[in-house]
């Protein structure tokens, strides 16, 4: 038989399991936390995010890679945008606007927000589009049926102290200091916490025999979020020139 004691207990016990359903499970893995918010800082010094791999040897690239176009362009960049009229409908996004187009592999300027599960990694960012890095296992998927992206397809794994990153599958694009990519190219991301949490580096090492003579590789560092740091939203109106990426031919390239 219960008794009161017995029920008080049985309540206690009911609630806990409930609270601990609704605030999932701690998630623990055997890498580093690179959960929360995370902003690009310039350690090379240069001034502005234009300058940032200012002292990033330039990639070396074979004759097939150095004839590649230099930066994407939007051949109507220059062209004025028609005026809305009233009760025309709001253009979300013309093409010109969504995450993972040419050089927005990287993070830029804006916060980087991770979650991290057993499973999965997220990366999210103050932008359209999002990063999936699958953490259970799985190979990247057969390169003739996958359509390429401006975030490619991620399968990741811990070593030791750092998260391991390896995507493939990406768009035809620009790489940083003057490198370049391809679907077949591959990307290594090694993220590395330092030891009171406050900085996360991640060292990219691109790699293509037909485009690179050797790996190219660089590195790139955040400052955490203080704790109560959030995202803004990102916005963007297709229909302004000012906001579309254009392709510059490498001769014209500052």
């Amino acid at each position: 038989m219960l008794t009161m004691r017995s029920y008080k207990v049985l309540a206690l016990l009911v609630l806990g399991a409930a609270s601990a359903r609704a605030q999932g499970p701690a998630v623990t893995t055997p890498g580093p936390d690179v959960s929360g918010g995370w902003v690009r800082r310039d350690d090379a010094g240069s001034g502005s995010y234009d300058g940032l791999y200012s002292k990033v040897p330039p990639a070396s690239l074979t004759p097939a890679g150095a004839a590649m176009p230099g930066r994407r362009v939007d051949p109507n960049a220059n062209v004025a945008a028609k005026p809305h009229e009233v009760g025309d409908p709001y253009i979300v996004t013309a093409g010109y606007c969504g995450g993972g187009g040419g050089g927005e592999f990287e993070p830029n300027s804006a916060g980087l927000f991770i979650v991290q599960t057993s499973d999965e990694v997220l990366f999210v960012r103050e932008s359209p589009g999002g990063r999936h890095i699958y953490m259970d296992g799985r190979a990247h998927p057969d390169p003739t049926g996958w359509t390429p992206s401006g975030y490619g397809h991620s399968v990741g794994h811990y070593e030791n102290s750092a998260l391991v990153i390896d995507t493939t599958g990406l768009t035809t694009g620009i790489v940083a200091a003057g490198g370049r990519r391809t679907p077949e190219t591959h990307v290594t991301e090694r993220l590395q916490v330092s030891s009171d949490g406050a900085l996360l580096t991640i060292t990219y090492t691109w790699t293509d025999p037909k485009l690179y003579l050797k790996p190219h590789t660089y590195q790139l560092t955040f400052d955490r979020v203080p704790t109560g740091g959030y995202a803004f939203e990102g916005w963007c109106d297709s229909s302004d020139p000012l906001q579309r990426q254009s392709i510059v031919p490498p001769k014209q390239l500052p």
